[in-house]
């Protein structure tokens, strides 16, 4: 398996079209997307990580290839930092409804901070049933990412409770997992599940 970096749009009109099937990564701003898509990849520095939230501000494609198969991962920027200017944030918005027009895409995750996520915010539940809604249907992975930071049996709660609450909203996803790319907890098995084509 090669991957590697192709390109960065910052505008509409600048989205590439590949032809292959896409695994979107996205959630607030440093919920860790880089880190994962490093984690899932075996790979350091492959996606920048930045401690400074809003950084990403484009939509960064990585390719991953074995043999004649291909798979595309897009990193899209990350939403609800207030520091961000205003008219930055619906240059954002048109970004990504562009983006999710796009019917390559196979596969969401919906990144959010283990921490945030036992009572998850308005707008992460409203843009979750927005894009779980979307027609054509976007499968929806909700992960629940630095799961490093709680204990195992928090973690367990967490998940169940988001379940819940998701279920109470009508907002269907196809599954909710915890993963640590420090730890590298739950990262093999979802490198299984979104990686399969190109393993």
């Amino acid at each position: 398996m090669n991957s590697s970096y192709i390109t960065s749009a910052q505008k509409a009109e600048q989205l590439p079209i590949f032809g292959q099937p896409e695994v979107a990564f996205i959630g607030r701003s440093n919920c860790g997307k880089s880190s994962l898509l490093n984690a899932l990849l075996g790979r350091t520095g492959l996606a920048r990580t930045s401690q400074t939230p809003g950084r990403t501000q484009m939509v960064n494609f990585f390719s991953v290839k074995k043999a004649d198969k291909e798979l595309i991962l897009a990193d899209l920027p990350g939403y609800g930092y207030s520091a961000i200017a205003r008219d930055v944030r619906r240059h954002w918005e048109q970004l990504l409804d562009a983006y999710f027009a796009r019917p390559e895409i196979t596969t969401l995750l919906f990144l959010i901070d283990i921490r945030r996520a036992e009572t998850p915010e308005a707008d992460d539940l409203e843009l979750i049933a927005h894009l779980a809604r979307r027609r054509p249907p976007i499968p929806v992975t909700l992960v629940l990412t630095k799961a490093d930071k709680v204990s195992s049996s928090q973690a367990t709660k967490i998940a169940a409770k988001l379940r819940t609450v998701l279920a109470e909203n009508r907002t269907p996803v196809s599954a909710v997992v915890a993963v640590s790319s420090l730890k590298k907890k739950g990262i093999e098995a979802l490198r299984q599940e979104i990686l399969a084509p190109v393993l």
